[in-house]
Order: structure tokens, then sequence, then C-alpha cells
């Protein structure tokens, strides 16, 4: 996402590569007309579809998919999409949700057209650290409404159904790549220039988890797997008879459960959802497995352990605590069908009754049950209780004045995995610690965070590494973390990390905008790598790697953007409203130059993979340039 400010606000680097890109043009119907293929009597195979995107610096991003409809080289027409399906694709940065499974006639599929509905769109930015609602417009000004997805699938990749022999078909919306946002605007303006991506049987899919979200259809105790009737996104969970699908789930002895409330691991946790009824709402997080079509569960959620179902769910960060009271911002408030993000604080109240679950831990990992002194400032959590309070979503009001508040004196706390970045200070490998200089929680930034109570110091922050290898830390340099925080009151160490990762071994970002365009953007060009030449570059001209860290782009050593190291990559050309992608990095670099040599001019470029700073090189799986 690109911004126009006094400044621009740092956005995240992209998750998801795919090989086939996607037109968006104006559309006055969500398709599915008479030509669509309804005939029984045709040969079917199975196909999985699933959504996610790349990332951007939105809060919320959510429209409507009125229609997937996939036409075969024969040029028939089939819709995938039972229903009108609501997504916010800002939620799906680092997690692919499976859309829906079913069967289609066999054949080879050549094209797809998704449907996607602005007229109701909830589109939110973060402006001054406030979640601020934008409006959606096109590159004229003119208000959005339904937008037509046409793709043409990579020809040597197309969407083959054959009997026995499952698909999947992965789309992609880049968020980053799409949208210009003017903060400076009351509201903020949303300008789109959408670009989405797919890819069948996608490479990179393991890169991301899956989520498949439902209701217990069928249950097998004796080879402890069971069947999901699918209920994407925010669905109606309970009350929606139509279904998308329905998908086995294939269990491990290492997978983690939460039915009630109530945690296990392997079988015994399996015991716990063999009691729940047909039709129990539950999301499971895994791995979809296209050749054997089941989905691997690593955790399940199941009864009231869901969110939006018969109590109020509210998910954010703590930000301070005082006795039994915390304090959580950049909440949103889970119910049913509907996602709202909270402009103002929430109270929460804990009692002795307060249950508390670990994202990742159960019982069999250590002896102690979890209470209400283990939450504290920082982490990331989900809440289950009875909410009071008028719900805020006026842009100019001050979110403090009335904060909401959530009785969970009878309820449950479920710890997520929280997230730290900042600078190394330390690294004490005979106690497997790190200390760092705290920059960010949960991609907030730090001066929003009362430690008061806790014994943390933000500039002195503990972390507990565990078994973990400490090769990826470097004193001086930028560090993320995964895990969750320690007990109320009970630092150092302060923070228990999961996993571990130098920033400058995270995805990065590379973006460059030159104004204006030009037909001589490169020192040189060739299958080896492109050498840009920022001559005449706009404002920018960085790579990003996370919120807070990014580096400018210097004239010497001349920027380069380099093949993958690891294959196959996605390499796209934006002209005219049109795309064209490539997954050979020669083959893209031979089209550019081509249209460069005509009258095209290289107007934005945005490449994702590995960067080395000393040389300003990107090893890129990801590239985009928009041509004018």
């Amino acid at each position: 996402m690109n911004r126009i400010k006094g400044w621009f606000t740092p956005f995240f680097f992209m998750a998801g590569l795919f090989v086939t890109a996607m037109v968006l043009t104006g559309c006055g119907s969500s398709g599915g007309g008479s030509d669509a293929v309804t005939a029984a009597s045709l040969e079917k195979g199975d196909v999985v579809i699933s959504l996610t995107d790349a990332e951007g610096d939105f809060e919320k991003y959510e429209v409507d998919i009125a229609s997937i409809m996939l036409t075969r080289k024969n040029g028939d027409k089939v819709e995938t999409l039972p229903l009108m399906t609501r997504v916010d694709f800002a939620q799906y940065v680092q997690l692919s949700e499976i859309l829906t499974t079913g069967a289609i006639p066999l054949g080879a599929y050549t094209h797809a057209t998704m449907v996607l509905d602005y007229s109701n769109a909830d589109i939110q930015v973060e402006v001054d650290g406030v979640s601020t609602p934008a409006v959606a417009q096109d590159v004229d000004g003119n208000s959005l409404t339904k937008l037509e997805v046409r793709v043409k699938l990579d020809i040597n990749r197309p969407l083959v159904i054959a009997p026995g022999i499952p698909a999947h078909l992965s789309l992609d919306f880049d968020l980053e790549a799409t949208n210009t946002v003017d903060t400076l605007a009351v509201p903020p303006l949303v300008t789109v220039e959408p670009t989405l991506i797919a890819e069948v049987n996608p490479d990179f899919d393991h890169l991301k988890r899956h989520r498949i979200r439902g209701l217990l259809s069928d249950i097998d105790e004796r080879e402890e797997t069971f069947e999901i009737a699918i209920r994407p996104f925010r669905h109606r969970i309970h009350r929606d008879a139509r279904h998308f699908g329905k998908l086995k789930i294939v269990p491990s002895a290492e997978t983690t459960y939460e039915v009630d409330g109530e945690t296990g691991e392997g079988s015994k946790g399996f015991e716990l959802l063999a009691q729940k009824v047909l039709r129990t709402p539950v999301i499971v997080f895994g791995e979809f497995n296209v050749r054997e079509r089941v989905f691997k569960a690593r955790e399940v959620l199941a009864g009231s352990s869901v969110p939006g179902g018969v109590r109020d769910a509210v998910r954010g960060s703590i930000i301070a605590r005082s006795g039994d009271i915390l304090t959580v911002r950049g909440a949103t408030l889970l119910r049913d069908e509907r996602a709202i993000i909270l402009r103002q604080d929430v109270k929460v109240l804990l009692g002795e009754n307060t249950k508390v679950t670990k994202q990742g831990k159960h019982h069999s990992d250590e002896m102690d049950p979890l209470d209400k002194e283990d939450l504290s400032v920082g982490q990331r959590v989900l809440i289950f209780g009875k909410i009071s309070g008028t719900v805020n979503t006026d842009v100019l009001s001050d979110r403090i004045v009335a904060p909401l508040s959530i009785d969970a004196t009878e309820g449950l706390v479920r710890m997520l995995y929280t997230s730290v970045v900042g600078t190394v200070n330390a690294i004490a490998s005979d106690t497997a610690e790190i200390e760092m200089t705290l920059r960010a929680i949960n991609g907030r930034a730090i001066e929003i965070f009362d430690f008061t109570g806790t014994d943390s110091d933000p500039a002195a922050y503990v972390v507990a590494t565990g078994g973990l290898t400490l090769a990826e830390a470097e004193v001086g340099e930028p560090i993320r973390l995964r895990g969750h925080v320690a007990s109320f009151g009970a630092a150092p160490p302060d923070f228990f990390a999961r996993t571990i990762m130098d920033v400058s071994g995270i995805r990065a970002t590379m973006v460059v905008h030159w104004d204006p365009a030009t037909q001589t953007p490169f020192i040189s060009s060739s299958e080896s790598g492109l050498e840009l030449d920022l001559t005449g570059v706009g404002r920018l001209h960085h790579v990003f790697r996370t919120r807070q860290y990014l580096t400018e782009l210097t004239p010497e050593p001349a920027p380069q953007v380099l093949p993958s190291s690891e294959g196959r990559g996605r390499y796209a050309i934006r002209q005219s409203g049109a795309v064209s992608v490539h997954s050979d990095f020669g083959d893209f670099v031979n089209d550019l130059t081509q249209r460069l040599a005509g009258d095209a001019a290289l107007a934005r470029l945005y490449a994702r993979g590995r960067y080395t700073r000393i040389t300003q090189s990107m090893s890129a799986r990801w590239a985009t340039v928009v041509l004018r």
C-alpha cells in the first residue's frame, strides 16, 4: 500500500508467491448467466479453492465476493461460489482460508472470473495510531461498486480437473500493490488499481498456515478423524443452512485441541472433540494436502472456544494492568458474522473463575495450570465474556473517553502468540537469553504500553529462548520473536520465545517510484538481474522489513533485483489495465525491455524476497512493475 502524506508509514513485508495475474475491470452484475454449466450429467472431479492476500498497512479491508466463475478450454463456465461471501483481506496476510470445495466438470480450465462488490466495503487504515474508516475510489475518483476480476491462468500451469486427482486453486489479493492511500483527506481516500494473483497447486503454499472454519459434520472415533461442513470467513456458523462443501480433517499425535475451554493434545484432545454433537462450530489450523484431499490439523478449536459463537469475543493487546482490570487496545469485537474494529480501549474484568489457556500450550506441557496472573502487559489475547457499553465507530470521537468493558469473571482468556520487535543489546548463550530494546509489540509502538507492575524494562527486555538457536541473533541488529509474555510481576525473563528471526532474514519489500515515469530505469538489465538507476525517483525508494525497520536505497552501490535463488518465481508487468505474468525471470526481463524500448515508461517497481543490505540486492521471488 502506498501512502500520500507529509511522509509515509512503512508497510510490512508481503507474503504470497503466485504465477497468474488477474485484471479488474468495471462490472455491472455478478455474472453467473445462462452460459454457465448446469448439466449434472457431466463427469466431475474435485477442486479446492483457498483465499489469501499480500500485506499492506490496512487495519481492515472488507469487501464482498459475489462470484468465482471458472471457464473451461471449450468456453463452458462453472460457478464455484454458492453464495456471496464477505472477506476481510487484511486478516489473511500470513494465513490462507479454505473458501470452498466441490465437484466440477472434468477438463482443463484456462480462465477464472471473480466479482468483488465494494458497495458496502469496510476499509480502515491507521492514521496517527488510530484505526480510521476510509473511502474507496477508482483512479478517476469515482466511487467503487462491482469490479470483475478476469483471470487468465498460466498457459504452462492450467487448472486440470481429472478423475481421482484433486486440484487446488489459490487466490491472492495484493493489498500493497493495489492501493494508494491519502491519509490527509478526511476521511482517508483509498485509490484502487487492483492486482490479484492466483496459482494452481501453489508451490509456496506451505509459507502460510491454512484455516478451515465450519460445522462438525462427521467424526470417526476409531480412525480419530473428522469432517467439516465449510463455513468460510464470517458466514453465520450457526444459522446458515447452505455450505461450501466438506473436507476431511486428519489430526496427529501432536495436534492440539481446545474444546469449550478445555485443552488436550493428540488422542486426549480428540476425546474432547468426540463428546460434541454434530453441527458444533469448529476451526482448524494446519495444511491442506492436495494429493490426498485431506486437511492435516495442527490446532483445533471447537464449541464455545470458537469466536463469534454464543459469547462475545474481543481480540487485542494488553497495554496496561491494574489489579484484576486489563486495558486492551487495537481490539476487534467478534460477533457471529461480524468483526468490528473498536476505536476505544476495552477494560477487561478478571475473576477467580476466569479460565486462561495458551496457544500452543496444554496440560501435558506443564504441571501448573494457567490462571489470571499469567496475563501481563504486551500479551495478545482473545477474551470471551459479556461486553457492555456502546461500540464507538465515530471517526472524530475520543476513543479513550468511553471505553467498553467486558466481564470475563466467568469467561475465558486465550493467550495468543505475541510478536515483539526490537534491537539486540546482548546475547547470553549460557542462560539462553537475549536482552533487547523493544520497538514494537504486535506491530504497535512501544510507547502505548504501560509496564507498571510487570518489573519489565522495554529498554532492557529479557527474552528466554529455551532450545532455540541463537545463530540468527546479532548485537546491534534488529530481531523479531514470537511467543508469550511472562506472568504479571514475574519478570525477568520478560518473554518466552517460540520462534526467533533476525529481521535481516525476513522477507523484505523493495519499493521504488519514479516521478515522472521513466524509460531508462536501469543501469543494466539481463536475465542475471536488474541494476536500478535512482535518477528521478520519488519519495518512495526504500526497503521495508516489518513496520519498524526501513532502509533508504542509495545510488551506490546500484540497487539490484535478482532472480530467486529458490527456483521459479512470479514476475508481473502491469500496463494499461492488463497484467502479464512470467514464472521465469529472464522472460520477465526480456518482455519488460521490449516494452520500455517502445512507448512504455516505468512508474513503480515492487519486489519481495531476501535482501542483502551491504550490496542493496534483492533476491526476488516476486516482482511487479507498473508501466505508464
